[in-house]
């Protein structure tokens, strides 16, 4: 349940987010996701998938972004 509210809310900040600093802020937090195994990439949303693929990669974690 939690889980599903926040990927609500995630998609609605999504939907709001204007400009890069939004589309950064709302990336790195699936990445954290994608980290902790609660998301994978094919979850993201494509509009952020550029963003989250860069972020792992510069973590060293660019096999995550498959």
């Amino acid at each position: 349940l939690i889980i599903r509210a926040l990927e609500a809310f995630f998609f609605w900040l999504l939907v709001l987010a204007k400009g890069g600093e939004s589309i950064m802020a709302i990336a790195t937090i699936y990445v954290y996701l994608i980290l902790d195994g609660d998301k994978t990439y094919p979850q993201v949303p494509t509009k952020i998938q550029p963003e989250v693929k860069r972020q792992l990669t510069v973590l060293g974690y660019e096999d995550l972004a498959k």
